[in-house]
């Protein structure tokens, strides 16, 4: 048998804000919300539906690469996608399973959860990225796994002792980290940098405690071509590649190659489509099977062993160095930039780790005999969280019960505090943090946002203030800004400003008048008005919880809005006094005194627009700008209406109009837009013959006016989709006829209708058809870029 392995490492570093525990909006991915999202649109979500064309670029098939693929997702990116794309996620599971049924294994791979580098790492915390890995990937998958991604794949002994003592049976590495390989009952031979070691063979490898586990090696020059070396180009030329990898030998050999799995269209555009038909061309192979590592050692146990090299991994030339030291390893930078930070930096995480070791064991220990068991479990509090609640309370008290039952509430609260703590302090060795060019980058302080809350979270229960060390210890990373030259300074200008306590958030959830779940918190609030004009005093009873940790604040909250962006909150401890109060003196002072009289009775504060989080900020900005538009729309319709003959005159003498006009006239019509948007019951009845839509365009074309239709996109689409999807199992000739004349409408009105999710919608439905049905959609597919028989 000589079988192809493609295994793709899909990974980000987790970018979820401490304190919200979700990605906020990140100006530099745009036009994506985050870097998250952007990736997801780039290659993830590609690869669940890649396209194969023919040479005038229609689509001839549309195939889900990870029923192919040997692929593992990290748990905290799969902790996002299960939050933000469960169509991905759903797509995910189901090819494991195809391969399951396909082959006896599944495509899918465990990986260490947060992609801390083990063997840098402490026992306890090796056994404890395993253990979760383990259980995200049973949660996500249904099965236990095989097989486990190390991180960067670092390696050490201890580490896989680790992952043998914990069930793991194989795991993928670079040929550069084998040191000597042994045949059956033959005589040891050295590989120095992978040097005469055939990667098409498994490997046993037996472990100090007797026991083993089976390492497969890559084939690291084909690698390197498909990262780097332009092999994604073409899809045929991948493939012939492989095939002429493959040895003809007798005996079974597996050829296996792996790269970071965002290659295949984040790094590569439209490597998806490259790796498709790179599949397709496998598949018709007699002599080359495409499958998995977990399939081929089922059928064919490894029988030579080997010894690895060391404290090595993929990405550093120097070993692990890249994490602790200035190796010479980087992503670019300025001349003479250097990388001495690193080792500081892991030193004043270490003395951070170490202290709250001590006192997890001291505190939690006191309810809980073993302790460290209990923080193996927490994973529980992380698995499959509803978006933006975090650990409902039902979980919180149902894993307490399970684990360390009778706890009162105050104890409860040491606990999960002390295990958030925990789950923090292990994301602070987030690999990322080191992996780049200074300690300023936008990875270190993500990872120094993680160790400023877990030493947040310790003290809010301890009263010990760990971050007076951390803040010394970190004067002595020393890096290559002049404005941000150590830790400390990346700390405290970067991290310290997105601090939020209970009290910013209670003032948060006042500023937007919200109540029920709020990122990682439940807001409880009854709130009251009080109108005067352009002013309004917002009044309200408030409770916040971290729904992670049980923590809460509660009191009263008093927002003085005038309209614009310049509303004040202040809080009191104390709930609500008599309103009859507030009322007289709302409507009786002036502003100078209100703002006395509020302070006096709301002693906190105050808090202003920018406590709230980006995202925030730009909704509320949106809809204040919004009111002020709407104030003068009026306006703006005056002055189309008194200059509706001039404009078209303008136009017929081809000069455009003058700014004011052309800016009256813009408003208008897409308040106009968006209204017919809001008014219509189904959404594609806007493109018939006799929509006010037609009748709009033509009265603004007249104007020499094109009103921006993009707005109308995004419904379009989901109307066009929900059409088919109830058509997928009857399809009528008389609806597909009519979606089809509209979707020429669109088409001919330029309105920019993303065709991706139909495409999908309508491949799905041509699969399962019979082919007297199938002959309904041909007309529809062809519109939509399928390759089709001509009628």
């Amino acid at each position: 048998m000589r079988g192809i392995c493609i295994h793709a490492h899909f990974y980000q570093p987790p970018r979820e804000d401490p304190w919200l525990d979700d990605v906020l909006l990140d100006p530099s991915a745009a036009p994506a919300h985050d870097w998250n999202r952007r990736i997801d649109e780039e290659c993830y979500r590609p690869n669940r539906a890649a396209r194969l064309v023919d040479g005038e670029g229609r689509i001839v098939l549309i195939v889900n690469n990870y029923r192919h693929l040997s692929f593992n997702v990290g748990p905290t990116l799969h902790r996002w996608i299960v939050r933000h794309d469960p169509t991905l996620n759903h797509h995910l599971i189901e090819a494991d399973r195809f391969s399951l049924e396909a082959t006896g294994a599944g495509n899918a791979v465990a990986q260490a959860y947060n992609h801390m580098i083990l063997p840098l790492s402490t026992g306890r915390d090796k056994h404890t990225q395993i253990r979760w890995g383990m259980a995200d990937f049973r949660s996500r998958f249904g099965r236990d796994p095989g097989g486990m991604w190390l991180p960067e794949t670092a390696v050490d002994t201890p580490t896989l002792e680790a992952l043998a003592q914990n069930g793991i049976r194989f795991t993928i590495l670079a040929p550069s980290q084998c040191a000597a390989v042994c045949p059956p009952g033959g005589t040891w031979s050295p590989t120095p940098g992978g040097q005469g070691l055939d990667v098409t063979r498994p490997y046993r490898v037996v472990l100090p405690s007797g026991r083993s586990l089976t390492l497969v090696f890559y084939q690291g020059d084909i690698a390197q071509q498909i990262a780097f070396g332009g092999l994604l180009d073409n899809g045929d030329r991948f493939a012939e590649h492989l095939i002429r990898s493959t040895p003809g030998e007798d005996g079974p050999r597996l050829l296996v190659v792996a790269t970071d799995g965002e290659t295949y269209g984040h790094h590569h555009s439209f490597g998806e489509m490259a790796l498709a038909r790179a599949f397709q061309r496998l598949s018709e192979q007699r002599e080359v099977l495409v499958t998995n590592v977990d399939a081929f050692l089922r059928q064919h146990p490894a029988t030579w062993e080997c010894r690895i090299a060391e404290n090595t991994s993929w990405s550093c030339a120097h070993g692990v160095e890249r994490w602790r030291s200035d190796c010479g390893c980087h992503t670019g930078g300025e001349p003479g930039w250097h990388q001495a930070w690193r080792g500081p930096l892991r030193d004043a995480l270490d003395r951070l780790r170490d202290r709250i070791d001590e006192l997890y064991e001291e505190r939690v220990g006191a309810y809980c005999d073993a302790p460290w068991a209990l923080r193996d479990q927490a994973v529980e509090l992380y698995l499959d969280s509803p978006k933006n609640l975090g650990a409902p309370k039902a979980t919180r008290e149902g894993f307490l019960a399970r684990h360390c039952p009778g706890l009162d509430p105050e104890a409860s609260r040491l606990v999960l505090t002390f295990l958030e703590a925990q789950k923090l302090r292990l994301f602070m060795y987030t690999s990322c943090g080191w992996f780049f060019n200074d300690v300023a980058g936008l990875e270190t302080q993500q990872i120094l946002g993680y160790a400023l809350r877990a030493a947040e979270q310790v003290r809010s229960v301890t009263g010990v203030d760990l971050e007076p060390p951390l803040l010394r210890d970190l004067e002595e990373a020393r890096g290559n800004c002049p404005d941000l030259p150590n830790g400390r300074a990346v700390l405290e200008r970067k991290m310290l400003p997105r601090r939020r306590s209970l009290e910013d958030l209670a003032a948060t959830a006042a500023l937007l008048d919200t109540s029920g779940a709020y990122y990682a918190f439940f807001v409880r609030s009854a709130t009251r008005t009080l109108p005067s004009g352009d002013l309004a005093l917002r009044v309200s009873d408030l409770e916040i919880t971290d729904a992670r940790t049980g923590a809460s604040w509660s009191g009263s909250a008093a927002v003085l809005s005038s309209g614009g962006i310049d509303d004040v909150c202040r809080l009191s401890p104390a709930p609500l006094g008599d309103e009859e109060t507030l009322r007289r003196g709302f409507y009786r002072k002036d502003l100078i005194s209100l703002g006395s009289f509020l302070e006096e009775h709301f002693p906190l504060g105050p808090w202003h627009l920018d406590v709230l989080a980006p995202d925030d900020r730009l909704m509320v900005a949106g809809e204040r700008t919004r009111h002020a538009e709407l104030r003068h729309m009026d306006t703006a319709q005056d002055i189309l209406t008194a200059n509706w003959r001039l404009l078209v005159q303008l136009h017929d003498i081809g000069t455009p109009p003058p700014a004011f006009l052309e800016a009256a006239s813009t408003l208008v019509f897409r308040e106009r837009l968006a209204g017919m948007a809001r008014q219509v019951s189904h959404v594609l009845d806007l493109l018939e013959p006799d929509s006010p839509l037609l009748t709009l365009l033509e009265e603004a074309h007249s104007m020499g006016l094109a009103p921006e239709l993009s707005l109308f996109a995004p419904r379009l689409a989901e109307g066009f989709h929900d059409e088919l999807h109830r058509l997928r199992t009857a399809p009528d000739e008389t609806i597909l006829d009519r979606l089809l004349r509209l979707w020429r409408v669109a088409r001919d009105l330029d309105i920019p209708v993303n065709p991706w999710r139909l495409q999908n919608e309508i491949w799905r439905s041509l699969e399962r058809a019979e082919e007297r049905t199938a002959r309904r959609w041909l007309p529809l597919a062809r519109e939509l870029g399928f390759a089709t028989p001509q009628p």
